[in-house]
C-alpha cells in the first residue's frame, strides 16, 4: 500500500480536503471491506453495494443472512451488478455454551459454508458465546471449543475459514470471551488451518489495548481483521489509535485480506468517513 501511497500523494493537492483521482482512491482503499450494515444505512440494502463501489471500494462485508431474511442468491446478484466482493458474513451460532446445541450449530455451519461459497466469500465469522446461566465460563469455553472442533471439517471441505470473534464487555456484556488470550488458546489447541480468529481490533483495543503487540504475538490465529476506532466505533482518525501504525503491524504479520470496516460514520457523514480512511491510507 505504500506505493499507493506515494502515486496518491502525487497526485493529489497537499492537506485536508485533497483531492484523489478514482483510480488512485480505488488503489488506497482496495485493502478494505465496507460493512454493508453499518454504511449507509439509509438507503435500501441493495443499494448499499452499488454506495460502497461508488465510493471506490471493492469488497464488501455483512452479517448473518438467514437471520435478516435476506436470500443469499439476492446477495451475490447485488454483489455481481455492484462489482464487489463480499469478503466476510457472519454465521447465527445460537448458544454454544449449551453441549445440546451441537446438531443445530452443525447443521448452521453446513448453510453457512454453502453461503459462502455461493458468494465466493473466504471468511465465515461465528459468534455463539453468550453467557448461559447456570454454566461456568470454564465449561462454556470447553464446550465452544468442542462445538467449534467438530464443525472444522465442515469449512475444510469448502476452503473456508471459520472465524471466532472475540467481543470486549464494554459494548458487549453477557458473552464469556472477552479480547484475545481464551481466544486465541482456543485456536490453537483445535489446531485447524480453517479455526482462526475474526481479529477485530475495536474489541482488542476496548478490552486490552496493546494492539501492536497483540497483533505481533497472535499472527498465525488471525484470519480476518476489522477496525474501527475507539471508543466510539467510528471511522479511524477520530478516536484514540495511530490506525496508520497499527495496519502495518497488520500487513507486516502475514495478513493479506481486506479489513473489514465495521464501523459507524462519524455523525453520518459517510463522505467524509471514506476521505479519512484514504487520509489514513495514503502514510501506510
Amino acid at each position: 500500500m505504500a506505493g499507493a501511497g506515494a502515486a496518491a500523494l502525487a497526485a493529489c493537492s497537499g492537506g485536508e480536503g485533497a483531492t484523489f483521482s478514482g483510480a488512485d482512491r480505488q488503489s488506497l482503499l482496495s485493502g478494505y471491506a465496507l460493512n454493508v450494515e453499518s454504511w449507509y444505512a439509509d438507503l435500501p440494502f441493495a443499494q448499499r453495494f452499488d454506495a460502497a463501489a461508488r465510493a471506490g471500494f471493492s469488497h464488501i462485508e455483512m452479517w448473518a443472512i438467514e437471520a435478516s431474511g435476506r436470500k443469499v442468491g439476492d446477495i451475490a446478484t447485488a454483489a455481481t451488478d455492484a462489482g464487489v466482493n463480499v469478503a466476510q458474513i457472519v454465521a447465527g451460532a445460537g448458544q454454544l455454551a449449551r453441549p445440546e446445541s451441537g446438531p443445530d450449530f452443525m447443521e448452521v455451519c453446513r448453510r453457512a459454508v454453502d453461503n459462502a461459497n455461493r458468494l465466493d466469500c473466504p471468511v465465515v465469522t461465528v459468534v455463539g458465546h453468550s453467557v448461559v446461566d447456570g454454566i461456568s465460563k470454564t465449561d462454556s469455553l470447553n464446550t465452544y471449543r468442542d462445538h467449534i472442533a467438530a464443525a472444522a471439517p465442515i469449512f475444510v471441505e469448502a476452503g473456508v475459514i471459520c472465524a471466532i470473534e472475540p467481543f470486549n464487555r464494554y459494548n458487549h456484556p453477557g458473552f464469556f470471551i472477552y479480547g484475545s488470550h481464551d481466544a486465541v488458546a482456543m485456536v490453537r489447541d483445535i489446531g485447524s488451518d480453517a479455526v482462526r480468529l475474526n481479529y477485530d481490533l475495536f474489541h482488542m483495543q476496548r478490552e486490552e489495548g496493546e494492539l501492536i503487540g497483540g497483533l505481533r504475538n497472535h499472527a498465525d490465529t488471525i484470519g480476518y481483521v476489522q477496525i474501527a476506532d475507539t471508543p466510539d466505533r467510528t471511522q479511524p482518525g477520530t478516536g484514540d489509535v495511530n490506525w496508520a501504525n497499527v495496519i502495518r503491524q497488520v500487513r507486516t504479520g502475514g495478513y493479506a485480506g481486506p479489513i473489514g470496516l465495521e464501523l459507524w460514520a462519524e455523525g453520518k457523514d459517510y463522505a467524509r468517513a471514506v476521505s479519512d480512511i484514504v487520509a489514513m491510507s495514503v502514510s501506510i
